[in-house]
């Protein structure tokens, strides 16, 4: 239930021409929500013509330059949060169109101030940090239970609002704590053992699938592998991206019988036009036959474009591929060419007449 007081009191002159003009000030007092009370002063004014407040000793309530028309009564409210201690005084200074002027006083007797309207000061509560390893991922843990409740705001900061009754050390009835910084401190993750596959026969050996985790993995052109961390991890020391050295072959030779090898011709051919565009080679398609260029590993039986591939290079106005040819294992023995050098001209095509020539028809 709200207490609510209210008391009146009015100055009235001696009975000059003047005295009629007059407010006549009451004031009431009720407990304010989170503590405290709230004063409503009423002003009300006797005369048929408008007056202008032209002095308040609360203009906090009731400020200078107010006006008041022809016996109109105004409400004004202002906060008290510490118990007064003396009487509380309105004091308003008037002037009305006629150039008359008067002073009226309200009060309201302290005792109107009732200690159940007080409020219980608390300590407002630590919120812990939680921030796990990786970036941007620092935000608050469990806010502490008390007489308060709370509400994560999007920008990430925090904001806690004391329960009615309630108010924080500071005398403030919320506080917001900003967005926790984040340490950006990357997660620890051991490196991954890739496998080595290395079958019988020589040159074969490279590595195979790396496990899976918290980065990603290129196989280089030199048979070497570099594994880089995701955003927020690392292999330790710091480290982000590391790189295994090629494999060593054993060179293990695989054990075949004569009558296991099979022979077979590999074959390679290129398209010179004009324009870079067209420039094209195929390498036929012979099961136990390995085409590269550059290391690179070629699809066999369908047309390339040479411009593409890694390593193409030339002098001015052309460049070149060389095509290579290995045995895929040791079940296979090449015969004949093994090696192709193919040169393509950058010349360019020539462009068609923007006006077509006269054709004597």
């Amino acid at each position: 239930m709200t207490l609510v007081v209210a008391v009146g009191f009015a100055i009235v002159g001696l009975a000059a021409p003047s005295s009629a003009h007059h407010n006549t000030i009451n004031g009431s007092v009720s407990c304010r929500d989170g503590g405290g009370w709230t004063v409503t002063w009423q002003v009300t004014n006797s005369e048929q013509r408008t007056e202008t407040i032209t002095s308040s000793n609360r203009p906090s309530a009731v400020p200078v330059g107010t006006t008041l028309t022809s016996t109109q009564t105004r409400s004004f409210t202002e906060a008290v949060t510490t118990k007064p201690s003396s009487t509380v005084t309105l004091t308003l200074g008037a002037r009305w169109t006629n150039g008359v002027t008067q002073t009226n006083s309200g009060s309201i007797p302290v005792a109107s101030f009732t200690d159940s309207c007080n409020v219980t000061k608390v300590v407002a509560p630590t919120v812990p940090v939680v921030d796990d390893c990786g970036p941007g991922n620092a935000h608050f843990g469990t806010v502490p239970s008390g007489p308060w409740t709370s509400v994560l705001n999007p920008d990430g900061s925090l904001t806690i609002t004391a329960n009615q009754g309630y108010v924080f050390s500071n005398g403030q009835t919320s506080v917001t704590y900003p967005a926790p910084a984040d340490s950006n401190q990357p997660c620890v993750t051991g490196a991954p053992v890739v496998p080595v596959v290395d079958t019988c026969g020589p040159g074969n050996a490279h590595y195979g699938t790396v496990p899976s985790g918290p980065w990603t993995s290129v196989v280089n052109p030199d048979g070497s592998v570099t594994i880089t961390a995701n955003p927020g991890h690392s292999f330790g020391n710091g480290q982000t991206v590391i790189t295994l050295p090629a494999p060593a072959d054993s060179n293990e030779p695989c054990e075949v019988l004569p009558a296991q090898v099979k022979v077979v011709k590999a074959l390679a051919k290129h398209i010179d036009k004009c324009g870079l565009a067209s420039d094209l080679f195929k390498v036929s398609k012979r099961p136990g036959v390995v085409y590269t260029v550059n290391g690179t590993v070629l699809r066999q039986g369908v047309w390339l474009k040479a411009r593409t591939l890694k390593g193409a290079n030339g002098k001015a106005g052309s460049y070149g591929i060389t095509v290579r040819a290995r045995a895929a294992d040791a079940t296979y023995r090449l015969e004949g060419k093994q090696s192709w050098r193919m040169t393509f001209s950058t010349k360019a095509c020539a462009k068609a007449p923007e006006i077509a020539p006269h054709t004597g028809s």
